[in-house]
């Protein structure tokens, strides 16, 4: 269930400036699509040097450019870098490194590090591979193995043409190829086949219960209504569900132990802390 409380929103926030700073688990398509060295120079002005790391930095931060290659984007990256240095040159040769706006804009930067770095220190310290492992086992204790079947369904917009495809496949029609030429729902090119499912959640009520009635190779005697129309359903194979693999729920379990972790650090630092609060009527009047 997703929270929107202001807590959870402040949470969620210092939970994105964590989990911002722990490494990737793959690297991205940038930064994976050449193996030159990224301290390789690409361009000099006045005397400094701008990397191919540099290039590939502000490649990946631009959505529109991190899926193509870094060659195709190369000459405008470097002049982009090579412009933008020019202007820096120019802007502290007026003495604007010592502007105020400057000043005040690089403090807010380093407080913005500083707590960028603390939390993914504590989030990287709690998250570790035991920690990992023993929510691995928890949830697994928590989320038993459920069974699963595999249907394929026939969608149609009344009963009396469900009743006389079901005769049909009575007289020995093929299931999938009834699906592709009069189903109505998206799975009929496929010849009906909705995949694996669990009785629960997963289907509307009266589906999931029509099918789960099935042994392996049946169909649906009568036709299932659903708020989408009428069904015949055939459940094509049963089974008893698997876990996850753990790679599969890590970013799960970091996220939840990184949540939990900086949950209790910001109460304990809220118990100690002398905070003071203005309520919002006296900072926006005529607010009620």
């Amino acid at each position: 269930m997703v929270r929107t409380t202001p807590r959870a929103l402040a949470l969620s926030a210092a939970l994105a400036l964590a989990l911002s700073g722990v490494p990737a688990l793959a690297p991205s398509p940038a930064s994976a699509q050449t193996a030159v060295d990224p301290e390789s120079v690409v361009a000099t002005v006045n005397g400094k040097d701008i990397t191919l790391g540099a290039l590939q930095e502000m490649q990946a931060r631009q959505p529109q450019l991190s899926q193509v290659p870094l060659a195709m984007v190369y000459e405008t990256l470097v002049n982009h870098l090579v412009e933008s240095q020019l202007i820096v040159d120019r802007a502290k040769a007026e003495g604007f490194a010592d502007h105020p706006d400057v000043l005040k804009r690089l403090e807010e930067m380093r407080d913005t590090v500083v707590r960028t770095v603390y939390l993914t220190a504590i989030v990287e310290d709690a998250a570790t591979d035991k920690a990992l492992e023993e929510r691995y086992e928890a949830y697994k204790e928590a989320h038993p193995p459920e069974e699963e079947v595999r249907a394929s369904h026939i969608l149609v917009e009344t009963e009396a043409a469900a009743r006389a495809l079901i005769q049909n496949l009575k007289d020995g029609a093929d299931f999938a190829d009834l699906a592709k030429t009069e189903s109505t729902g998206p799975s009929g090119p496929n010849g009906g086949d909705l995949g694996y499912f669990k009785r629960h959640g997963q289907m509307v009520e009266p589906f999931a219960e029509a099918a789960f009635d099935l042994e392996a190779g049946a169909f649906t005697a009568t036709p299932v209504e659903t708020q989408f129309g009428w069904h015949i359903i055939k459940v094509t194979d049963r089974r008893m569900g698997e876990h996850p693999d753990l790679d599969e729920m890590r970013n799960q379990f970091v996220t939840e132990i990184a949540e939990a972790r900086i949950e209790a650090l910001i109460q304990d630092l809220r118990k100690d802390a002398d905070i003071v609060t203005k309520p919002v009527d006296e900072v926006l009047p005529g607010t009620e």
